[in-house]
């Protein structure tokens, strides 16, 4: 067990993920989860940024979920890493690790749906791509 690997299981990232992210290769990864070597602190700190990112996303979802108090949750979800890196995410598995705090203290029952599929996602993704356009 390494410092490295329990951050990498909270993150979400597989071994191929995480070096993407890190700009790495999957042997270095793999090494620093096995305890191989050490991760160098650059590392470290990249993998522990992601993770508050994703306790803060989850977090202001779950204050909004708080002052609003709705009787049922619709979250819409990336279909893929491209969609999720299109929302501010590395990665799906990046963006699903965060949801998995939402759904894990959201106290609404909820519905997942894919992004798009729901007014308000589809309305998002309508007014990103006009932006493009201009």
């Amino acid at each position: 067990m390494t410092k490295f690997g329990l951050l990498l299981k909270i993150s979400g990232l597989s071994t191929v993920e995480a070096a993407t992210f890190v700009n790495s290769s999957p042997d270095d990864v793999g090494g620093w989860s096995r305890g191989d070597h050490t991760a160098p602190d650059h590392v470290i700190e990249k993998i522990r940024h992601l993770i508050a990112n994703q306790a803060q996303a989850a977090d202001e979802a779950l204050d909004i979920i708080e002052q609003h108090r709705p009787d049922q949750v619709e979250l819409g979800y990336p279909l893929n890493d491209d969609e999720a890196r299109s929302i501010g995410w590395p990665c799906l598995a990046a963006w699903k690790a965060m949801a998995a705090r939402f759904v894990a203290e959201c106290p609404s029952p909820i519905t997942l749906l894919p992004r798009g599929s729901t007014p308000a996602t589809a309305a998002a993704a309508f007014d990103r791509q006009l932006g493009e356009e201009a």
